[in-house]
């Protein structure tokens, strides 16, 4: 991976996500119920096709991909593996994965969002989520800022992390 990549996504629903589009198991029905989404949702997560966290709100977001942590302080952070397989990742939201679960037709990433990819090498890879800001500090600003930073790193070795949930949400 180059040194950094920075992207800016809409989040109008508290999620963001890394998919392999590759792999990802997108369609569920359609007329899914919730708990099915989820469930495709940590399926997903745990078969090393995607990494989804709740943003804890709804906003526009700057993310930076990175292959060393910057001196900036997290709020939270936390560690997962994903396989990449055609030589990028995508960066995604709830909205996309959503429509992608519902309509057989639509994929990831959405049309609107083919720009929001990072090139990596194929192979599993560990990806360090790292959120820099309080999600309840009401004050915050996050125009102009790095939002969150990932951290990427290749990682042959590293055993895939088994999840019961979606990362930071509390149901």
């Amino acid at each position: 991976m180059q040194n950094s990549t920075t992207l800016t996504i809409t989040d109008d629903s508290g999620f963001l996500g890394i998919v392999n589009t590759d792999k990802y198991n997108s369609f569920v029905s359609e007329d899914w119920q919730l708990t099915q989404l989820f469930n495709r949702f940590v399926d997903e997560i745990n078969n090393d096709n995607l990494i989804l966290w709740s943003t804890g709100s709804e906003n526009t977001w700057t993310v930076n991909f990175v292959n060393k942590p910057s001196g900036t302080k997290s709020f939270r952070e936390f560690y997962k593996t994903l396989e990449v397989t055609n030589g990028k990742i995508f960066l995604t939201n709830y909205e996309d994965l959503t429509m992608a679960a519902q309509y057989d037709d639509e994929k990831i990433p959405a049309k609107h969002n083919t720009g929001l990819s990072v090139n990596l090498d194929n192979g599993r890879h560990v990806f360090q989520i790292r959120q820099l800001f309080d999600p309840e500090d009401f004050n915050y600003d996050p125009q102009g800022k790095v939002n969150f930073e990932i951290v990427v790193r290749a990682d042959i070795n590293e055993k895939a992390q088994q999840v019961d949930k979606v990362f930071w949400w509390t149901e």
